[in-house]
């Protein structure tokens, strides 16, 4: 019985570690002004990624930060901090939306998709309400969204 114990013990230690081991660090840059002329922009603004990916928010100017403005049921929200590198752990499945808090009136917006897109309408709904309230690059969440 001890020995069964054992291996069930390690087995899963094994499963658990090969999951941690496939995860992936994915950056995401904060710009001011992106190499294609976006202004004030993630980039890249949209991110596919795995259950257990990590998204790393790297801010190549002053005055951005990322916070989640959806994600999907039961995933942990964020809010970053403003001038520093920031990592999310993307543990469930579905369409995160994000901003920086400082210039979301101006369109700096962001989507990832983990998985499948779970809760897809729900996010569609939420980054039309959302965009309607920006003065500038409105259709940013829209573009992102249709990939």
């Amino acid at each position: 019985m001890y020995t069964l114990k054992t291996q069930i013990i390690a087995a899963l230690s094994l499963a658990l570690c090969a999951a941690s081991a496939n995860a992936a660090d994915i950056e995401v840059r904060l710009l001011e002004k992106s190499e294609t002329g976006g202004m004030l922009t993630f980039e890249p603004s949209f991110v596919k990624a795995n259950v257990n990916d990590t998204i790393v928010f790297i801010p190549t100017n002053k005055g951005h930060n990322s916070s989640s403005l959806l994600v999907p049921a039961k995933a942990e929200t964020w809010k970053g901090p403003f001038d520093k590198e920031f990592r999310v752990k993307l543990e469930k499945e579905g369409v995160y939306l994000y901003v920086c808090d400082s210039h979301k009136p101006m369109g700096m917006v962001g989507v990832v998709q983990v998985g499948k897109a779970v809760n897809l309408e729900e996010a569609k709904g939420k980054a039309a309400e959302e965009s309607a309230k920006m003065i500038m690059n409105k259709d940013r969440f829209t573009k992102a969204l249709e990939q």
